[in-house]
């Protein structure tokens, strides 16, 4: 990867970072997406996971000093699943890097927003006052269903739109299929 396309995606995942600080709306903003397409577009795994996690935290740094509800929440059990599903998003990017696509991006951020769900939510029953039993983890998946229709349209909006400008902005072919 060359400088200046490093300093193009960095750009595109700080700015997606500090939109996501201004305007927190739950389960729609780009971090999915960030960790997807970091996973794609860096071309070393070790800058993929340190550059996309370290942005993350840096975004929840600052949501958490500006907000001590969600101060409490970071470092939580559930928080700890959350960037576990997070991970798994980069290595999915990592997997799609020498296929993509406008269509492994769209089927990459369906996987993804299903992982998030799955991860984030067996989180949630782990943590909270869900019984410890299968029905106890059924009713945090059914408690988190109404969320994944924002995370998977945020996954998909934010991930093709970083793949679009990224490639006009280093001058790269862009791929339907």
């Amino acid at each position: 990867m060359k400088k200046q396309d490093l300093i193009v995606l960095s750009s595109i995942i700080l700015i997606l970072i500090a939109l996501r600080s201004i305007f927190n709306i739950p389960n729609f903003n780009p971090i999915g997406a960030i960790a997807l397409m970091g996973g794609i577009l860096f071309h070393k795994k070790i800058t993929a996971f340190l550059v996309t996690i370290g942005a993350l935290l840096i975004g929840d740094i600052i949501l958490g000093l500006s907000s001590p509800t969600y101060m409490d929440y970071m470092f939580s059990t559930t928080f700890l699943f959350v960037y576990v599903a997070f991970l798994s998003m980069i290595l999915l990017g990592t997997a799609l890097k020498n296929r993509v696509s406008l269509m492994s991006i769209s089927l990459g951020s369906l996987v993804s927003a299903i992982l998030f769900f799955l991860i984030s939510n067996a989180g949630s029953w782990l943590a909270l006052d869900y019984d410890k039993n299968l029905s106890g983890l059924m009713s945090a998946y059914n408690a988190g269903i109404p969320f994944f229709k924002a995370t998977f349209i945020s996954q998909l909006l934010f991930s093709l739109s970083i793949y679009i400008i990224y490639n006009l902005a280093t001058q790269r072919k862009t791929s339907l299929a």
